[in-house]
């Protein structure tokens, strides 16, 4: 006869709590799938640390009750187990509701709520069942040592180690697959066409092979506005944009490919222009569309635009496989260019700047920690870095925090060369007070990749205790270890979030590129004219979600 009770009432209690709290909103809007997972996970998570608590404690107090006591907590868990869970579950059509504000900002419909009461407890039961399938796994296992190790502790140690070094491996070999199919796209060419003008890369007249740029490299050669584009919203004679790109299989180092990359630009007279933008590319070596396109009007089409690709695999994927891949790129770019600038005449020089997004930004940062903004504008006459995420060290180095700053828009000295915007409404273009060299971190206050520290999982962050940003829910509330694991699996709306929600930056280049150049005469309704002209004359932003997409 069993002794112990089925179910822990700890963990019961925690998984409880991990249901309730899934249901309260986060940075960004959830469709019906994200939701589900997140009201199968945090439950799961919050019994599997309250059950190990309870053991521990056992163990720890050497519980000595009668059999009569442990059969009767059997029985009030049971009962226990049988309201929670019906009272979650009955709560959840309420509780979603707390989400309303940011579904009605974002456009959105709330979850639906019988598929997260009819999913989430089969999913988990799912992975209940995976785990009970492991254990026991990891007990035949154990069986099996003991015929070669006498102690049953040892035995059973070793089979459990097994149990993990299978999982091990079956992962590793997913991932071994997953990065042959992003390899095998990124070589892909079907439906992408050589661009004939000597101002792209990949071009008849250029130093690198079309088939060399990858993907991403590719797409990014092949668009952008042309000169009569850009002269339509203008109104002004303007010139074809300079796009150069070098492909990791091109040149096999980062040193390597900045000086081909260099070489490409001064083939196309790149240095001839009046602005030059190196851009260090987040994973599978992509540009930002909307980025690109919006300082070539910016800029009516007077500049360069070059990049390198250092990853065939996404961001994600390109941070486990090289962690220091978008800092080595970064560090190679800045050092050649600045040299080639350096070795043309003062008086014809072109203007320099940097950009980078995502896993872009963070890399070229890192280039610059240990110095002062007033030495990256020494190099750089402008800088743009877009949804940096929250391990930049060149942040935490600049950002100070007077009295009621608030902590998505920290300042950085006098304000006269870099600022924080938490939203591209909040970029002051014409302000006098910001000098001619600027560095801009352009952020949102809704994105979980600019906000999710290490520190998040013990520690109340600063932002969820002051007063809110516009678009961060005031029902949004900390929790040890479950708002992590929310903002974690927010991570997977960055693709289908609308513009200006999350990681998706579609809405705020045109700002941010028109605030770091400022050309003359550029303000906000020139930037709202922009965008109005591009929705006419351009494709499709990427990052639109797709309405068809289930909510």
């Amino acid at each position: 006869m069993r002794t112990s009770p089925p179910v822990s009432a700890t963990g019961l209690l925690l998984a409880w709590v991990g249901y309730l709290v899934s249901l309260t909103p986060t940075m960004v809007p959830r469709t019906t799938a994200v939701q589900v997972v997140m009201s199968t996970l945090l439950p799961l998570t919050g019994y599997a640390v309250g059950a190990t608590a309870g053991r521990i404690g056992r163990w720890v107090t050497k519980d000595r009750r009668s059999l009569e006591r442990r059969v009767a907590l059997r029985r009030a868990a049971l009962g226990a187990y049988a309201v929670a869970v019906v009272g979650a579950l009955a709560l959840t059509p309420f509780a979603l509701q707390w989400q309303t504000d940011l579904a009605r900002a974002a456009g959105w419909g709330l979850p639906s709520w019988p598929w997260v009461i009819l999913v989430s407890p089969l999913l988990g039961v799912a992975l209940v069942m995976v785990g009970r399938a492991l254990r026991a796994t990891g007990r035949v296992l154990g069986e099996m040592w003991l015929r070669v190790v006498p102690s049953p502790r040892a035995s059973t140690a070793l089979g459990g180690a097994s149990v993990v070094l299978l999982v091990a491996g079956l992962l590793a070999a997913l991932l071994a697959l997953l990065h042959r199919s992003y390899v095998a796209a990124d070589a892909d060419t079907s439906g992408q066409q050589v661009p004939s003008s000597a101002t792209r890369s990949g071009s008849p007249s250029s130093l690198v092979d079309w088939e060399t740029l990858g993907r991403q490299g590719r797409e990014f050669v092949s668009d952008g506005p042309s000169a009569s584009d850009i002269e339509g919203f203008s109104g002004e004679p303007a010139l074809e944009p300079i796009r150069a790109y070098v492909g990791m299989h091109q040149a096999a180092s980062p040193r390597e490919r900045a000086e081909l990359l260099v070489a490409e630009v001064k083939r196309a007279g790149g240095f001839e222009r009046e602005s030059v933008v190196v851009v260090v590319t987040s994973g599978l070596g992509s540009v930002h569309p909307v980025s690109a396109r919006t300082v070539e009007y910016v800029a009516n089409g007077d500049v360069a635009t070059a990049a390198t690709q250092y990853s065939a695999v996404p961001s994600w994927f390109t941070g486990f496989l090289d962690p220091s891949g978008a800092n080595r790129e970064a560090s190679a770019l800045v050092s050649a260019f600045t040299s080639a600038i350096e070795e043309i005449p003062e008086q014809s020089r072109p203007d320099l700047y940097l950009h980078g997004e995502s896993l872009g930004a963070l890399g070229s940062q890192d280039v610059f920690v240990g110095q002062t903004p007033q030495q990256v504008s020494e190099d750089f006459d402008g800088v743009l870095w877009v949804g940096t995420p929250a391990a930049s060290t060149l942040i935490s180095e600049w950002a100070s925090f007077p009295a009621g700053t608030p902590a998505w828009e920290p300042v950085v000295g006098d304000g006269s060369i870099a600022r924080f915007a938490a939203s591209s409404e909040r970029v002051e273009i014409t302000d006098p007070g910001w000098g001619p060299d600027r560095v801009l971190f352009l952020h949102s206050a809704t994105d979980p990749v600019a906000y999710l520290e290490g520190s998040l999982w013990r520690s109340r962050p600063d932002w969820i205790g002051q007063s809110r940003f516009d678009s961060i829910p005031e029902r949004m509330v900390w929790w040890p270890l479950f708002t992590w694991e929310q903002m974690l699996i927010d991570f997977t709306t960055n693709g289908i979030v609308p513009p200006g929600f999350g990681h998706n930056y579609s809405n705020s280049h045109a700002t941010g590129w028109a605030a770091v150049l400022h050309p003359d005469g550029w303000d906000a309704a020139t930037v709202a004219r922009l965008d109005a002209y591009r929705a006419l004359v351009d494709p499709p932003d990427p990052g639109q979600p797709d309405p068809a997409r289930g909510r």
